[in-house]
């Protein structure tokens, strides 16, 4: 994947996309994978807004069948199979505990029909068949678990995924396929013709050269910040966002062997203690932000609300102290109509602008494939083509072409016996890269230095920089240390004083890099 603005000026487009998040890089890879000429840009990099800040869960949402979005929870569950299948490097399995509790907001009763539902809802698609969890079970396996009005509790099955990752791996399969994907590329302006958009004026960051993009139909995928997009293309219709936003927490490593889904002591709500790496995520909040995206920050009431929800259910206590870093993304969620019900909504909606502009708003990463599709099935009806879908099954770059048990064992083995990596970098490599870990590995060849650790306690090396660099668009230290790989997640203070290889990158093209 290279970064080459200078194509983004040749020719017209069928589709421009804005936006490099999860929804933008869906579409990128329907659309090209139908056969349209298509482009996608995004003011900063890849992923850098709520796609790499979310719970990094594929899930069905459980909770939503308390609110009867059984549809919602049955198109989520199938998109989560598909998942599985198209990215195994990057979604796995995870098991979740549900502790029942004497008293809770939520009764064992309605917990046991909700997952017998959910396993329903998942059909062939369904990871593993949930199952009651007896006391003594619970507490000899988990002995930090409060024990007071403890009464047993049950165990299912959803996934978990690196967000930023992901999103990097579709638009890196949409460029292998011939779309043209460029970071630090902002519209400033929308090109009119009969009143209808045409293309956008944008600038690149990075060189400061001004370019012009031609296109005959053009997406919004911007995510929170779609209204402020449809403004700057005539659009003076109602917001169609309200978005929330929700706050996580990276805590020390609890050494749980399962992720937890409980209900907060103070308000019900449902929150999730998550195994991360080698540390442990905690989140999320869910309230209404009305200030600019940008603006996004973490106060101190939201660490205290988290802490207090991992401190009820379990000991030793945390304090703020014990925070190693925290994050917040907004969730574009649909304003609601006059007279709903609810506040909000989950679902998914294409808007079409009057300036013939249409903008996705809504959705869930989970189904992320699916909003991709019926955008791309529009964008295909408004250019008068017929060409169906091909990502159901469509496997992602990394993916490994034989079953991921045996892939993964076998180029393990090959990583720790002929690059000398010990068996856990390895295992990282393979888990991250997918089919292309023998490509970071190859940079060893050429420098075995590059198999040095970054960060003493962490499995990532100095070889995924280089790579990253040369084949993931990556160009400033964030784009490294938050997105490419969590080391400036998990230490936050290598944000401030870079590791020397990223200093000396920066110095060494402070313009553009081919690559």
């Amino acid at each position: 994947m290279k970064r080459m603005p200078e194509a983004l000026a040749d020719g017209a487009f069928d589709l421009l996309i804005l936006g490099g998040g999860i929804t933008g890089a869906g579409v990128a890879l329907d659309a090209v994978l139908r056969g349209l000429r298509v482009a996608l840009i995004d003011k900063g990099d890849f992923a850098s807004g709520t796609s790499s800040r979310s719970s990094k869960l594929i899930h069905g949402g459980l909770r939503y069948l308390e609110q009867g979005d059984f549809h919602l929870v049955y198109e989520a569950l199938h998109e989560r199979g598909r998942l599985l299948y198209n990215a195994p490097h990057l979604v796995h399995p995870l098991r979740f505990v549900l502790p029942f509790y004497e008293g809770a907001r939520v009764s064992s009763w309605k917990f046991r029909i909700g997952l017998l539902l959910y396993d329903f809802l998942a059909g062939t698609r369904n990871i593993r068949r949930s199952r009651v969890i007896t006391l003594p079970n619970l507490r000899r396996e988990f002995s930090a678990l409060r024990s007071e009005g403890l009464r047993g509790g049950a165990e299912y099955f959803d996934a978990q995924m690196d967000d930023a990752r992901l999103c990097l791996e579709v638009l890196r399969t949409a460029a292998l396929h011939g779309a043209i994907v460029a970071n630090y590329v902002e519209a400033v302006a929308f090109d009119l013709s009969g009143g209808l958009v045409c293309g956008v004026r944008a600038i690149d960051h990075r060189s400061g050269q001004e370019l012009s993009i031609a296109a005959k139909q053009v997406v919004n995928a911007t995510g929170p910040w779609g209204d402020a997009v449809r403004r700057l293309a005539g659009d003076d219709g109602e917001p169609l966002l309200r978005p929330t936003k929700g706050v996580h927490l990276v805590l020390p490593d609890r050494g749980f062997s399962a992720a937890f889904l409980l209900l907060h002591p103070a308000d019900g709500r449902v929150f999730f203690v998550l195994p991360f790496g080698r540390k442990t995520l905690l989140g999320t909040t869910d309230t209404v932000w009305d200030h600019a995206p940008d603006k996004l920050s973490v106060t101190s009431e939201e660490i205290e609300y988290l802490l207090a929800g991992f401190n009820h259910y379990f000991t030793p206590p945390l304090s703020a102290s014990d925070v190693r870093n925290s994050f917040a993304g907004l969730r574009p969620l649909i304003r609601s109509r006059p007279g709903q019900p609810s506040d909000l909504s989950r679902e998914f909606h294409l808007h079409t602008s009057p300036s013939g502009l249409l903008t996705a708003a809504g959705g869930k990463y989970t189904t992320y494939r699916r909003m991709a599709e019926i955008i791309t099935d529009a964008v295909v009806r408004r250019l008068g083509l017929h060409r169906p879908c091909r990502t159901r099954s469509f496997r992602l770059d990394g993916a490994p072409r034989q079953p991921w048990p045996q892939f993964r064992t076998a180029t393990i083995h090959t990583l720790t016996s002929t690059c000398h990596l010990t068996e856990e970098t390895a295992a990282h490599l393979v888990e991250r890269y997918g089919r292309r870990a023998m490509e970071v590995a190859d940079y060893l060849h050429r420098d075995p230095a590059l198999g040095q650790r970054i960060v003493a306690d962490e499995p990532d090396i100095f070889a995924e920089f280089a790579y990253q660099r040369d084949h993931e668009m990556a160009v400033m230290p964030a784009d490294f240390l938050l997105r490419r790989t969590h080391l400036g997640l998990f230490h936050p203070e290598l944000l401030c004083n870079p590791p020397d290889f990223l200093c000396m990158e920066q110095k060494r093209r402070p313009q553009d890099r081919r690559g």
